[in-house]
C-alpha cells in the first residue's frame, strides 16, 4: 500500500512536469540538474544564479559531501514539482532550493539510521535529527522559516500517505510567515519572554558607514580598469535609487527617459529662463511581483545619475559594436572582426595579444602576456594547431575556447533570458546597461578574455564589493572602516540605506513601499534599521556632528562643477572635508604627511621627497637623467636634483623654478593648461580636484568656440594637457594608502557611524529649524 501511494505520488508529478512544465531545450526529468548557473529549465529561469542538483549533498553546513540515491533523487523531483503546483507556479527558484537542501539533510539521517535511503522509511524521528543538526549550523534569527519548511515538506508527505507512520516533526518555534516575519515581531517577542534588549544596537551590518560611504566616493578616482569602473556605476546608481542588484542587473540601455514638468494650471511645460524642465526616471523591470516600474529620480541626483549612465554606455561602447558584429555574421563563430579580418587560417600567439586578451598588468611586457596566455589555454586544454618556433591556432581552435567561456555554448549565449510576470523575457546582451568583458571584474586575475561580454551578477557585484570569496576592489586599494578592518558591504545594502533614510524621514508605509518598488508593505520592516536608544540620543549627537559634512561626497564627485573661485580648495581644506590622507609605501612619514600638506620647509626636503616620488611619473625628465648617472656618479645625481629642488605650490601642481626670485616669464599660464618644462603635479591634497575645476572650466569655454579656430586648437591642447596630468595623479593614487584622520570615541554619546545616523541628525536639524522659522 505504501509503496502504491509512493509510485502514484511520484508518476502523478513526472507526468505534470512532462506534460506542463517541460519546453524544448529544458532539462529532462531524468537529469541531475535543474538548474545551474542561470541555465537549464525555463520555468526555473530567474535573474539571480541558483542552482538545483539532485545527485549528491555539496558544501551543506553541517553535513559531509555525499552521493543521493536515484529512489531519493526521483523523490527529490516530485517533491519540487508538487510544491511548485501547490503555489500555483508563483514561487522562486530559491525557494525551491531552500526545500531541496531540506530534502537533503533528511537524506543524510535517512541512510545514517536506517541504512535504507528509500522515502518510504521516512520517520519523526529522521526529521528531528535532520532540525538538530541544522539548528547547529543555523542562525537563531532563520531557524522558524527553517521549522517552516519542515512542516511545509512533512504536510506533502502526510497527503500522500507512503510512510508507515505519520510524520509528526513539532517543535515549539512559531513559524514567522510574510506577515509577522518582522524584526518588530521577533523584538516584541523576545520582550515577551524576557529577554535583555540592547536599547542602542543597531543593525550596522545592514547600514554603510560613514568611512565606508567615503571610501567608495574616493574609489571614483582610484578605479583603474573598464571592468572596476562598470561595477562601481552599479553601485553608484544602487546607493541613489536604491534599486534590488537582480532589477539593477537587467537595466536597458535606454532606460533613461524624460518627460517635461507640466504647469497644473495651463497643463502646459514649465519653462525657466527658456529652458524647458524636465523629470528623469528610470524604466526598469521590477523584482518580486512588482512589475516594469519607473523610478523617478530626486532632482538633486539627475545630474549624477546622468552622468552615471553616460559614462556606462561610453565604457561598453566597444563591447557592443563587437556583439552587434556577431549578430551580424549570425553568429557563425565568435571570432573578433580583427581576427576574420586575418587572411591566414593559424594565428600567431603574438596577434592574439590585444585581439582576443587583454593583459590588466602591462608592465610584464610581450613576453609576460604570451605567459598568461599560455597558461589560460593550458587549463583550458587548447593545444596549437602547428607547432614551430611560433605557436600557431586555428581559427577554429579559438572559436571553440571562445564558445567554452562564460557559457557561450548555450543555445543563445549572448542574451540574458529571464521570467517575468509569467513570461521569459529574452534581452540581447547589447541592450543591456551594464556589461563587461569576462575576467574584468576579478580583481586578482591579470588576463581578460575581451570576446567574451556578460551582463554583470550578484556573485560578481558581492565579490567587488567584498562579500564575496574574492578580492574586494576595497581590498585592491587598501580602504578601510574606523575599526582598521577592510571596509566590505553587499549589494543589499544601499536599498537597505535608503529605505531607513525613509523610516527617519517620516514617511508613510504605503509611500515607502511605492518608493522602493515593493508589493508587499509588510516588507518594509526588514529594511527599517533604527535603534531605541538612538531616537532618544538625535538631539544630543547634532551638537558633535560638525566634523561630519561628508553626506554630500559622492554627489561632488560627478556633479558639474560651479565657477571654479566658489571651490578652490587647500590642501589642509580638502583633508579636513575628506577625513583622508594619501600615504605611499615607497615614502617614509615625514615625507608623506609634507606632500599631503605641501609643508616643505627647504630644498633638502624637497630633494629628498623628489628621489622617494621618482615611481609616480611626476619628476620624469629628472628621474631620467638620474638613473643614468645614478650607477656610475652617484654624486653628481643626488646634485642633480638638489639642482632642481624647487617646488613653489600654485593652486594645482608647482613649479620648479625659483619664481619667489626670478618671477614666471609666462605669468603662471600652467594653470590654464599651457605647456611649460618647469610645471609638475605632485598629488598633495586637493591638487586633483583644483586640476578638474579647471579643466572642466575650459571645456564649457569651448563650447562656444569655432571648431577650428585657431584659439579653439589652442584650448584643445591646453585641455589634452590637463587631461594628461590628470591620469598621472589618478595613477599615482591608485599606489597610495587612504588612512583615516579621525577617531571615533566609544563613549554612550559617541559620534554617529553610519549614514543612517547621520541622516537622522541631519533630519532632527531640519525639523528643529523649520519649527522655529514657523514660531516666527
Amino acid at each position: 500500500m505504501q509503496l502504491n501511494n509512493y509510485n502514484k505520488f511520484i508518476d502523478e508529478q513526472k507526468e505534470y512536469f512532462e506534460n506542463s512544465l517541460y519546453k524544448p531545450n529544458d532539462a529532462l526529468w531524468t537529469d541531475s540538474f535543474w538548474l545551474k548557473t542561470g541555465v537549464g529549465s525555463s520555468w526555473l529561469l530567474s535573474r539571480g544564479k541558483s542552482s538545483i542538483s539532485f545527485d549528491a549533498i555539496n558544501r551543506v553546513k553541517g553535513l559531509p559531501n555525499i552521493n543521493i540515491s536515484a529512489d531519493y533523487q526521483q523523490f527529490c523531483k516530485a517533491m519540487l514539482v508538487y510544491s511548485y503546483r501547490q503555489a500555483n507556479g508563483k514561487v522562486s527558484p530559491q525557494k525551491l532550493v531552500a526545500e531541496l537542501l531540506v530534502l537533503k539533510r533528511w537524506f543524510y539521517y535517512l541512510g545514517d539510521l536506517t541504512s535504507d535511503t528509500h522515502p518510504t522509511r521516512l520517520s519523526t524521528e529522521i526529521l528531528n535529527h535532520a532540525y538538530s543538526l541544522l539548528k547547529d549550523n543555523s542562525s537563531p534569527i532563520n531557524l522558524p522559516d527553517h521549522v517552516g519548511t519542515f512542516k511545509r515538506l512533512q504536510d506533502i508527505v502526510n497527503k500522500s500517505g507512503f510512510t508507515s507512520k505519520k510524520l509528526e516533526f513539532e517543535v515549539d518555534l512559531k513559524y514567522i510567515n510574510k506577515q509577522n516575519r518582522t524584526q518588530k515581531a521577533r523584538v516584541t517577542k523576545e520582550l515577551l519572554e524576557g529577554l535583555n534588549i540592547d536599547e542602542s544596537k543597531i543593525d550596522a551590518e545592514k547600514l554603510i558607514s560613514i568611512q565606508t560611504f567615503i571610501n567608495i566616493a574616493s574609489l571614483k578616482n582610484l578605479c583603474q580598469s573598464e571592468g572596476e569602473k562598470i561595477l562601481l556605476n552599479s553601485l553608484f546608481l544602487s546607493i541613489v535609487t536604491g534599486f534590488r542588484s537582480a532589477e539593477t542587473i537587467i537595466l536597458k540601455k535606454d532606460c533613461l527617459i524624460e518627460r517635461p514638468i507640466l504647469d497644473p494650471q495651463s497643463n502646459e511645460p514649465i519653462s525657466i529662463n527658456g529652458k524647458l524642465q524636465y523629470m528623469i526616471g528610470i524604466r526598469y523591470y521590477g523584482a518580486k511581483g512588482a512589475g516594469e516600474r519607473i523610478h523617478w529620480v530626486e532632482p538633486s541626483s539627475i545630474t549624477l545619475v546622468k552622468s552615471i549612465i553616460q559614462n556606462t554606455l561610453e565604457l561598453t561602447e566597444e563591447y557592443r559594436e563587437h556583439l552587434i558584429y556577431l549578430r551580424q555574421k549570425n553568429l557563425k563563430n565568435f571570432l573578433p572582426k580583427g581576427i576574420d579580418e586575418m587572411p591566414d587560417d593559424l594565428i600567431e600567439l603574438d596577434d592574439l595579444i590585444d585581439h582576443l586578451f587583454i593583459s590588466k598588468k602591462r608592465a610584464r611586457g610581450r613576453a609576460g602576456r604570451r605567459d598568461s596566455i599560455l597558461k589560460t589555454f593550458k587549463s583550458a586544454q587548447v593545444r596549437p594547431d602547428k607547432k614551430s618556433e611560433l605557436k600557431l591556432y586555428s581559427k577554429k581552435t579559438l572559436n571553440e575556447f571562445i564558445k567554452s567561456t562564460a557559457n557561450y555554448d548555450a543555445e543563445e549565449p549572448i542574451n540574458k533570458k529571464f521570467a517575468f510576470e509569467g513570461k521569459i523575457v529574452n534581452v540581447p546582451y547589447e541592450d543591456i546597461l551594464f556589461i563587461v568583458q569576462s575576467g574584468s571584474t576579478t580583481l586578482s586575475r591579470n588576463l581578460i578574455n575581451k570576446t567574451n561580454i556578460t551582463p554583470l551578477d550578484i556573485h560578481v557585484i558581492n565579490n567587488f564589493l567584498g562579500s564575496g570569496m574574492n578580492k574586494s576592489v576595497f581590498e585592491k586599494y587598501g580602504l578601510k572602516d574606523n575599526d582598521s578592518q577592510i571596509s566590505k558591504i553587499s549589494s543589499h545594502i544601499p536599498r537597505h540605506n535608503i529605505n531607513t533614510f525613509l523610516a527617519i524621514a517620516e514617511i508613510s508605509d504605503h509611500l515607502q513601499a511605492m518608493l522602493m518598488g515593493r508589493v508587499d508593505i509588510e516588507q518594509n520592516k526588514h529594511y527599517q534599521h533604527l535603534s531605541i536608544k538612538q531616537i532618544s540620543q538625535n538631539a544630543s549627537l547634532t551638537s558633535n556632528s560638525s566634523q561630519f559634512q561628508t553626506s554630500n561626497e559622492l554627489m561632488l564627485a560627478s556633479e558639474p562643477v560651479q565657477p571654479v573661485k566658489d571651490h578652490i580648495k587647500s590642501p589642509i581644506d580638502d583633508i579636513l572635508e575628506c577625513g583622508l590622507m594619501l600615504f605611499s609605501n615607497d615614502q617614509d612619514l615625514e615625507n608623506n604627511l609634507k606632500n599631503n600638506l605641501h609643508t616643505f620647509d627647504n630644498t633638502n626636503e624637497i630633494s629628498n621627497f623628489i628621489e622617494q616620488s621618482m615611481g609616480d611619473d611626476y619628476f620624469e625628465d629628472i628621474a631620467k637623467a638620474f638613473n643614468e648617472l645614478a650607477p656610475t656618479e652617484p654624486d653628481k645625481a643626488k646634485e642633480l636634483i638638489h639642482t632642481h629642488a624647487y617646488l613653489h605650490p600654485l593652486l594645482f601642481g608647482s613649479c620648479m623654478r625659483n619664481i619667489a626670485a626670478h618671477g614666471c616669464p609666462k605669468r603662471l599660464a600652467c594653470q590654464s593648461g599651457a605647456s611649460c618644462v618647469n610645471f609638475t603635479v605632485t598629488g598633495r591634497m586637493g591638487e586633483l580636484e583644483n586640476l578638474k575645476l579647471t579643466k572642466d572650466r575650459l571645456i564649457e569655454q569651448s563650447e562656444s568656440l569655432a571648431d577650428n579656430s585657431e584659439f579653439m586648437l589652442r584650448v584643445k591642447r591646453q585641455i589634452q594637457n590637463l587631461e594628461d596630468f590628470e591620469q598621472r595623479i589618478i595613477v599615482s593614487y591608485s599606489n597610495k594608502t587612504p588612512l583615516n584622520i579621525y577617531t571615533v570615541s566609544d563613549t554612550e554619546l559617541s559620534q554617529p557611524k553610519t549614514l543612517a545616523e547621520l541622516f537622522s541628525l541631519e533630519y532632527e536639524n531640519t525639523k528643529a529649524n523649520d519649527e522655529e522659522e514657523g514660531k516666527c
